[in-house]
């Protein structure tokens, strides 16, 4: 499974990354919302796309999935079955330098700024 907040300019990268039966469930658009894929790249791996956004939901829905979170996926984090991967940390005081680091686009994961 793969959580993408960047659209279009990760699209084909995130395709040709899944496994068999992969997921890919776009959340965001901050790297474009218009892009071109390969279409064979999703039948023999048999892949799914969807997207989903929590922006244009009522605060009911998204009190229903914040409750879903806590009850099927924060478990499966505090037991360390599911881990960020963490490319990079940061003190505070070198924000420019992470800043610098996520633009260059030449990490995989997350990059933390931490007190």
């Amino acid at each position: 499974v793969i959580l993408d907040c960047i659209g279009a300019a990760y699209l084909q990268r995130n395709l040709d990354s899944l496994n068999f039966d992969g997921r890919l469930c776009i959340i965001g658009l901050q790297g474009g919302a218009v892009t071109e894929i390969k279409l064979n790249t999703l039948f023999p791996k048999r892949l799914t796309v969807q997207g989903a956004a929590l922006r244009p939901r009522n605060p009911e829905n998204k009190a229903m999935v914040v409750n879903e979170v806590e009850k099927n996926v924060w478990p499966e984090i505090v037991a360390g079955k599911v881990k960020p991967i963490i490319y990079k940390s940061f003190p505070l005081s070198e924000a420019g330098e992470a800043h610098k680091l996520m633009e260059s686009n030449e990490h995989i994961g997350k990059i933390l700024l931490v007190p």
